[in-house]
């Protein structure tokens, strides 16, 4: 079992998650070891090491140190583990925010611990092909393999353990012919799976608890005894093929004459500009709407078609009901369960039960155009919100064109303050920051 997670920013401590209950020594002794092996740590390496009874598993990355205590008999902790905890940490904070973190207040960092929580329970029910059970994958095996096949499984070969999204980035095929070549690959019989959740992970040996050479590290995808499994079939490949997909996710236009703006307004007499400016900006909003008063969901197909007023011209991507964590990179819209609540610190909530906005950006441009919006007709503030939204986008893309290319601004500034005022030069600028500078 991974008994404790510890992540340190330039040797502070800023989240220690200890699943065992141990004395304030044997917690004390760690921390010196793990600041001891954080300053001897490679930036770009996955590293582990026993010390007694404990295997120690660890990384530095941008500033950040990772460290994993585990039981010497635990396997998959280099491999998948660990990567996935330092993708989704650096998605939830980002690396320049990581390298810039002055060492003030670490409560910023203090609702990551519920992820941390989601993960570890996830690689605790993962489950694995036995040992023995397939052919080991190597450079001669590949070249016996069809030709059309030989791209994927030199990838798989190169990189030892690989998610499906992993591989996808690394080739141009879709993602159905990605999935029908693996499964000739396993029907070959090569490959050993391990499943968590929702994702698979393909390793061309079976994975083992014994210490492995320095490893580089390479982008994962997010989220004790491993249960034996069979190779995966056809069926479950297609259900997992692409994992930039979650369960449920539909990517759709919703009906925005259908919605109805005036009740929104009329119920969150608060805050709806953070909700917006979430949109807006492409973030995560997460939707709770209790299923036991909403059970025909009439109330969350009036709110999905409202919500997308705020995007009137693009598709969302909608989680409509979900009791396991979605990584909030997945979804412009999830609607969660209400324990869920906590995984979801940094990002804007819309509690329709509650009636409230938690988190969010706040934005005086947007928040005047809400007020404008509460003695309009809903097909009225559909007319307004295509125009404006059409404006702030308009002027987010030139305001991002110009910084891209090093332009000079103050004209650019000048023209948009006198024209629509500063509110209007602020959201234009986050916008441009949060969609148009990739």
């Amino acid at each position: 079992m991974i008994k404790r997670i510890w992540i340190l920013i330039n040797g502070q401590p800023i989240i220690q998650k200890n699943y065992v209950p141990e004395g304030d020594l044997v917690l004390e002794n760690f921390g010196v070891i793990a600041k001891s092996l954080a300053d001897e740590a490679v930036p770009g390496q996955l590293k582990e090491e026993m010390r007694g009874e404990t295997k120690l598993t660890y990384a530095i990355e941008a500033s950040a140190f990772f460290i994993i205590a585990s039981d010497t008999q635990e396997a998959g902790v280099l491999e998948i583990f660990l990567p996935e905890l330092i993708e989704l940490f650096f998605a939830v904070f980002g690396k320049e925010f990581v390298e810039n973190w002055d060492g003030g207040d670490i409560s910023v960092f203090k609702g990551f611990g519920a992820k941390i929580d989601q993960l570890r329970s996830s690689f605790a029910n993962r489950i694995m092909t036995k040992a023995g059970t397939r052919r080991t994958l190597d450079t001669f095996s590949v070249m016996e393999l069809p030709q059309r096949l030989q791209n994927i499984a030199y990838i798989i070969l190169d990189a030892k353990t690989i998610s499906f999204k992993e591989i996808l980035a690394q080739t141009n095929i879709s993602p159905e012919q990605a999935v029908k070549n693996i499964q000739e690959i396993l029907n070959a019989g090569f490959l050993y799976t391990t499943k968590m959740g929702n994702r698979v992970f393909y390793s061309v040996e079976a994975l083992s608890p014994t210490i492995e050479e320095a490893r580089v590290v390479t982008a994962g995808s997010p989220e004790k005894s491993a249960v034996e499994a069979p190779p995966v079939t056809s069926e479950e490949l297609q259900a997992v093929s692409d994992t930039t997909q979650p369960a449920g996710l539909k990517t759709e236009k919703r009906d925005i004459n259908k919605g109805n703006m005036p009740f929104l307004i009329r119920q969150i007499k608060r805050d709806l500009d953070r909700v917006f400016d979430t949109i807006i900006n492409r973030k995560a909003l997460i939707l709770i709407i209790n299923p036991e008063s909403d059970k025909q969901n009439v109330l969350l197909n009036m709110m999905l078609d409202t919500l997308q007023c705020f995007a009137p011209e693009r598709e969302l991507k909608i989680i409509d009901y979900t009791e396991e964590f979605i990584h909030p990179q997945d979804a412009d819209i999830i609607r969660i369960n209400r324990s869920l609540q906590d995984y979801y610190s940094n990002e804007t909530i819309l509690d329709m039960d509650n009636k409230r906005v938690i988190n969010g950006i706040s934005s005086p441009y947007l928040a005047d155009l809400i007020k404008t919006m509460s003695n309009m007709k809903h097909s009225e503030c559909v007319s307004l919100l295509i125009n404006r939204i059409a404006l702030i986008e308009k002027l987010a893309q030139d305001w991002a064109k110009i910084k891209k290319l090093n332009l000079p601004q103050e004209d650019f500034l000048v023209n948009v303050r006198s024209k629509h005022g500063s509110e209007m030069a602020a959201i234009m600028d986050r916008v441009a920051e949060n969609v148009y500078m990739d």
